[in-house]
């Protein structure tokens, strides 16, 4: 508390309570506010010495809770999906080519990035294809909070490339020697004096590597940086969500609600057990005692009563339970499921939804409103993941895209003239769009009818709006009039509208499930 109040001195030079007259409420002297810490400090130092435990957490919830399972999984198939397929779109006139020429070369490096995209060479440990990379670097990234890239060359393989992709966890860039942080290094990675990413620090083996604690290998630590100081090619990508200026290493997405999902798992953990209970609840059955005046006598084939007996009673689905005499019979009702239970559920999956840029009935797969609502939720949700798709994109397929393209016109598998001499040219000849799976539609005939009137009305073209359910207007184009010219050859009448001249489709009378929609 008192470095606090140093720390608001510094900011109010004439006095602590110039502090408590503010004119705001956030910084008036009620005692609830009186009594909240807020540390003063730059980005790194609120940051780093919390990470581990952040990251520890995190991943525990992501294998034991379901809601945290859940919220990951959907921001992954969202963002990444079947995999965010390149479609390279350079700068023709730039370049002083013809649509045909531009068009072949685009063909043609789409389908040498095919070679390399599609094989599991293109991964340093050979495990997955790019997809699966696109997949993982991006988990990590949520999970841990960064990921860090390498883009090492590598011989051998059944592909004619040498360019390979490595993932490195979080954990296993740290500093130098495990040493504290400092201005040049704090979290692993080394930066100028003026504060810009320079290197990393890469431990080798993992610092919770279980297979290595016990041996004798000594761990090490290379410096990689961020850009070759010779070739000036990029060596390292670092996949960061940056919140704060000067903040080195990324934190966690579910760092802000770990709390309310280990609380909400306790609590759905501790009904189910409450539930459990109640379905097994015994009958308990209590014999009368030996009273010769109603004559009344137990008579057991063992000579033993039920309460001297060696049994261990537990309680089971329709078990019965002999009682001692006297005993009275107590049923306990633990009335479960608890009505209160849902709707708390409900309100903190809100929250977490909140948080985490997911509306509730994505993140919970419930819609039971109109469609106006779980349309407006979906586009929502769309926001989000188009958001995280550009970033993703921009930061992890681009640069290794780029990557590839220098390598495959050095060996001569692409011509691209001034590529490596001009910067300007470098830059027409690596344009590509990321295209990924389509957002999911409600109602197919009303987003294909909104479709339509954008395209007709110059509002929107076959590209993009091909683009938006993640497939190549050239494709579908071509492949339409390989159906047109068979059908024609077999002399069939078959009709192929254009999206140009369709008239627009009338639009059904919205159901609301009994809500106001307006």
């Amino acid at each position: 508390m008192t470095e606090h109040k140093t720390a608001a001195k510094r900011h109010f030079p004439n006095s602590f309570s110039a502090m408590m007259s503010s004119p705001y409420n956030g910084a008036s002297d009620k005692r609830s506010l009186l009594e909240w810490f807020t540390p003063f400090g730059d980005a790194d130092s609120e940051t780093l010495m919390s990470l581990q435990i952040l990251r520890d957490r995190s991943r525990d919830l992501i294998r034991n809770a379901p809601a945290a399972t859940g919220a990951i999984e959907k921001l992954v198939s969202g963002v990444i999906g079947s995999g965010l397929r390149l479609q390279a779109s350079i700068d023709r006139e730039y370049l002083g080519l013809s649509e045909a020429q531009a068009q072949a070369w685009q063909e043609q490096a789409q389908y040498e990035f095919r070679i390399w995209s599609e094989s599991k060479d293109c991964d340093y440990m050979r495990q997955m294809n790019f997809v699966g990379l696109q997949r993982l670097a991006f988990r990590s990234k949520l999970t841990s909070g960064d990921c860090f890239v390498l883009l090492p060359y590598k011989t051998g393989g059944t592909i004619p490339y040498s360019l390979r992709v490595q993932l490195i966890e979080a954990e296993r860039v740290v500093n130098n020697k495990d040493l504290p942080d400092s201005a040049e290094i704090a979290g692993g990675i080394e930066r100028t004096k003026t504060g810009i990413p320079k290197a990393i620090y890469v431990r080798t083996p993992h610092p919770g590597a279980t297979f290595f604690s016990s041996g004798n290998i000594t761990p090490d630590w290379r410096r990689i940086p961020f850009v070759g100081e010779k070739t000036g090619r990029r060596n390292v990508l670092h996949l960061v969500d940056i919140a704060r200026i000067g903040q080195s290493r990324g934190v966690p997405i579910l760092a802000p609600v770990i709390d309310t999902l280990k609380q909400v798992t306790k609590y759905a953990e501790a009904e189910l057990s409450a539930a459990v209970v109640n379905a097994m609840l015994s009958v308990f059955i209590k014999r009368p005692v030996d009273d010769p005046s109603v004559g009344v006598k137990n008579d057991y084939d063992d000579g033993k009563a039920p309460w001297e007996r060696d049994d261990n009673f537990r309680l089971g689905s329709g078990t019965w339970v002999d009682l001692a005499p006297g005993e009275d019979l107590n049923i306990v009702n633990a009335a479960r499921p608890n009505s209160q239970y849902d709707p708390f559920f409900m309100a903190c999956m809100k929250q977490i939804g909140m948080a985490l840029g997911i509306p509730f009935e994505v993140l919970v797969n419930h819609f039971s409103s109109s469609y106006s609502a779980s349309r407006a939720a979906l586009l929502e949700f769309g926001d989000t993941v188009g958001r995280m798709r550009d970033d993703f994109a921009d930061n992890f397929n681009q640069p290794i895209y780029d990557e590839f393209l220098a390598e495959s016109i050095m060996l001569g598998r692409l011509k691209a003239p001034g590529f490596f001499n001009d910067p300007m040219v470098k830059l027409a000849y690596s344009g590509a769009y990321w295209v990924g799976d389509s957002q999911k539609q409600i109602d197919e005939v009303k987003e294909a009818n909104a479709a339509l009137i954008r395209i007709k009305g110059c509002m929107s073209t076959l590209q993009i709006e091909c683009s938006k359910r993640g497939l190549d207007y050239k494709d579908i184009l071509r492949q339409r009039a390989e159906e047109k010219k068979f059908a024609t050859d077999l002399g069939l009448e078959v009709e192929f509208a254009s999206a140009f001249n369709t008239a627009s489709m009338p639009i059904e009378k919205e159901e609301s499930n009994g809500q106001n929609n307006e």
